[in-house]
C-alpha cells in the first residue's frame, strides 16, 4: 500500500494531521455541540418531550450525538470540514487531490475515514 504523508498544491503543502490536532479540532466540535443544545433546550423546552426516555442521561446522549452528526452532515457538505477543524487550519483531502465522493463525505460525517481519506493541516 503506497500512501504519501505530504502532498504538495499549488500554493501550499498539506501534512497528514496527528491524532493531538484531530482530537482538539473533536472537541472543539463537540464543545459547540453542547452549547447549541444547551441554548437549544432552553429555549424550546417542548423539544426535549418529543421522544420519552427512561432517564436523562438517555435523554442527554440521544440529544448529543444526533445534534453532533447533523452539524458534521451540514459543516461537512457545506464547507467541507467542520468548524474545530477550521480552528485548527485543518481540511479532509485525499493524498492525489481528488475532491471527496459523496460516500467519502457520509463516510466522514459519521466519523468513519477510510484509508484514501484523512485529515490534512496547512502549514
Amino acid at each position: 500500500m503506497n500512501e504519501f504523508k505530504e502532498f504538495d498544491n499549488e500554493n501550499y503543502k498539506l501534512k497528514k494531521s496527528d491524532g493531538l490536532r484531530k482530537n482538539g479540532a473533536g472537541i472543539i466540535d463537540a464543545i459547540l455541540v453542547i452549547i447549541f443544545q444547551s441554548t437549544l433546550f432552553h429555549y424550546f423546552p417542548e423539544l426535549s418531550n418529543l421522544i420519552a426516555f427512561q432517564n436523562v442521561l438517555s435523554f442527554m446522549l440521544f440529544y448529543v450525538l444526533l445534534i453532533f452528526i447533523i452539524y458534521r452532515f451540514i459543516t461537512i457538505f457545506i464547507l467541507g470540514k467542520t468548524l474545530g477543524m477550521a480552528v485548527l487550519n485543518m481540511k479532509f483531502a485525499k493524498p492525489n487531490q481528488t475532491e471527496l465522493s459523496f460516500k467519502e463525505k457520509v463516510l466522514a460525517v459519521l466519523m468513519i475515514y477510510t484509508n484514501t481519506v484523512d485529515c490534512y493541516h496547512l502549514e
